[in-house]
C-alpha cells in the first residue's frame, strides 16, 4: 500500500502552474507523482492495440494508493488532453483488466486544478465525481489554484491549495 497520495498530472506543460499547485499542496515529496506526458499511454482503441503501454502500470499504482489526486489545468472549461486520454483508457478496466478496475473500489479521489478564472468552471468536477462513482471510489472534492494576474488573489489561492493538500493527508 502506498502511504503517500498518488498524484496523476495531466498537462502539456509539466513545469507550469499545475505542477506549482502540486508542489504547494504536497511539499518536499509528500506525494508520489506520475506525469502522464512522461509515460507511453496510447489512446483508447476498441481492439486494445495499446494494451502493452504504461496505462496499466499507473492503474496498479492507483490500486496500491490510499488516495488518488488527478491534477490538470483547465483547458477550454475541461480537463487537459493528456488526462482526458487517460480517462478514456479507463474503459480498459471494464473490458480487459476488470480485476484492476474492481481494485479501485473504496479509494479516495481528489481533483487539483488550475486556471486563470477566479473560480473553477461550473460542472468541471462532474467527469471526476461520476467516474469515481462508477468505479465505487469516493470523490472527496477539488482544490483550485488561481493562476491569473491578480497577485492578492493568487496568494489567497496558494494558501487554500496548501490547506487542500493538508486535508488530503489528514483524510487518507
Amino acid at each position: 500500500m502506498l502511504t503517500k497520495p498518488l498524484v496523476i498530472l495531466g498537462t502539456a506543460r509539466k513545469t507550469g502552474e499545475t505542477r506549482r499547485a502540486i508542489d504547494i499542496a504536497f511539499p518536499d515529496g509528500s506525494a508520489n507523482l506520475v506525469i502522464l506526458t512522461d509515460q507511453d499511454i496510447g489512446r483508447y482503441e476498441y481492439d486494445h492495440k495499446s494494451a502493452n503501454d504504461d496505462f496499466l502500470t499507473i492503474v496498479d499504482q492507483m490500486v496500491r494508493a490510499q488516495a488518488v489526486v488527478f491534477a490538470t489545468p483547465v483547458y477550454w472549461y475541461a480537463m487537459s488532453g493528456p488526462l482526458k486520454n487517460f480517462f478514456d483508457r479507463l474503459t480498459d478496466l471494464l473490458e480487459i483488466a476488470k480485476d484492476k478496475g474492481r481494485g479501485l473500489a473504496n479509494k479516495k479521489v481528489w481533483l487539483l486544478c488550475t486556471g486563470t478564472d477566479e473560480t473553477m468552471p461550473d460542472g468541471f468536477e462532474v467527469p471526476f465525481s461520476r467516474t469515481a462513482d462508477y468505479f465505487s471510489m469516493h470523490y472527496c472534492g477539488a482544490g483550485y489554484l488561481y493562476s491569473g494576474n491578480n497577485v492578492q488573489f493568487r496568494r489567497i489561492s496558494e494558501t487554500e491549495i496548501a490547506a487542500f493538500g493538508r486535508r488530503i493527508h489528514s483524510e487518507s
